[in-house]
């Protein structure tokens, strides 16, 4: 029997007051997801535990099985982990997001337009040439995500630093670093932003027509992450993973999950979802369990883009679900798809509210739901609450 699990990044979200009240999920066409769910079983996951941030290092912990209350990884630590790059005791990492920022101090985007990973990487090299000392060290990410290590500040674990993709559209100043390290991220984010305000690279940017990074906010500070089971020692198979993004390649690099890359395949709308259904199909002829992330609905989510974040749900039904349930008429063959959390277009932040899901395949009895949508999952009284329980329903039904 094989098993793949399909995370729709932040596909779910809320009603939508001007497209009938429905929600993205029940926008999009989704025939394939639609097959799945009058086969299987939908109902709703808990993937976030009461009281924790909303974010995706806490829900996809969910998913790949692990409790997030037992495994409390800061999320920077969690994603240079992907990068191999291990923290000594006496450091804490953070993820440094580059934003472009109006002249009038309003977050405009807080990926500076989905930057690519080569423009991001001329525009790291210029600030760790005037930056990286002994106590700090930035280091390139995928995209608009760069990683700053800082030695010898223990405190920054307690500092409250805002979330750049949580006040789009809002004064930066507003949202200052509160707590014991406060003055000296400020500091460093001030002279980061200075760097930029005369950055050859974004003069580069300019000439091209792109959007430039004005800004860089750090936050999601994170220590030396504690060991974690292997997860072929908890769930007795050897998995494999592909995702766009460091957050999950973390995850598998600290849970000895086998990682794949896929040309193509990236954090965002231009994510090649042809590519991706391939891949898994490549992974599961080699494991019994494969995980295939998707960044573009989370992504689209963050920019509000109602229209965006509709066709990337499409895009996945077609191209990777329609591939998957092709391979599961020749081969035994159990489906998983679900959001880690919601994304709402309106709000364009994470919530902590419960996701639908869609089980199929062999073994699994069908149930009264007949979409992978907010409404449909509620409605079929089906709850895993935790939700990191689902993945065992999963293997073991």
């Amino acid at each position: 029997m094989k098993h793949v699990i399909v995370i729709l990044d932040g596909a779910s979200g809320e009603p939508l007051p001007h497209y009938g009240n429905r929600t993205t999920l029940e926008l999009a066409y989704t025939p394939h997801l639609d097959a799945l769910a009058k086969a299987g079983q939908v109902g709703l996951a808990y993937n976030v535990p009461p009281g924790v941030e909303p974010s995706s290092n806490t829900a996809c912990t969910s998913i790949v099985g692990f409790d997030p209350l037992d495994y409390p990884i800061g999320r920077g630590a969690l994603e240079l982990s992907a990068l191999g790059i291990e923290l000594a005791e006496n450091e804490v990492a953070l993820r440094a997001n580059l934003c472009h920022v109006s002249p009038d101090g309003i977050m405009v985007s807080y990926s500076c337009g989905n930057i690519s990973s080569a423009d991001s990487s001329e525009l790291a090299d210029e600030l760790k040439a005037q930056l990286d000392d002994d106590t700090c060290t930035l280091y390139k990410g995928t995209g608009f995500r760069l990683y700053l290590v800082v030695k010898g500040r223990p405190g920054l674990m307690q500092t409250e630093l805002a979330q750049a993709h949580n006040i789009t559209d809002l004064a930066v100043a507003d949202y200052p670093p509160k707590g014991p390290e406060a003055e000296f991220i400020a500091d460093y984010m001030m002279r980061a932003n200075t760097i930029l305000a005369s950055s050859a690279a974004n003069a580069k940017l300019a000439a091209a027509g792109k959007l430039t990074a004005t800004g860089l906010m750090c936050f999601w500070p994170g220590e030396r992450p504690k060991d974690m089971p292997a997860f072929a020692d908890i769930y007795g198979s050897q998995a494999a993973l592909n995702s766009g993004v460091d957050l999950l390649v973390g995850i598998a690099a600290l849970t000895g999950i086998d990682r794949y890359d896929f040309p193509g395949v990236s954090d965002g709308p231009d994510n090649d979802f042809a590519a991706q259904g391939e891949g898994a199909l490549t992974m599961l002829e080699q494991h019994d369990i494969v995980f295939v992330h998707i960044e573009a609905p989370d992504a689209e989510g963050h920019d509000g883009n109602i229209e965006g974040k509709r066709l990337a749900v499409e895009a996945i039904d077609r191209e990777v679900i329609s591939r998957l349930r092709t391979y599961g008429d020749k081969t035994p063959l159990r489906i998983l798809a679900l959001p880690d959390h919601p994304t709402p277009v309106l709000s364009k932040r994470h919530t902590a509210d419960p996701v639908p899901f869609v089980m199929a395949g062999p073994g699994i009895d069908p149930n009264s739901g007949v979409r992978l949508t907010e409404f449909e999952a509620a409605k079929t009284g089906r709850k895993v609450d935790p939700g990191y329980k689902l993945l065992a329903e999963f293997l073991s039904k």
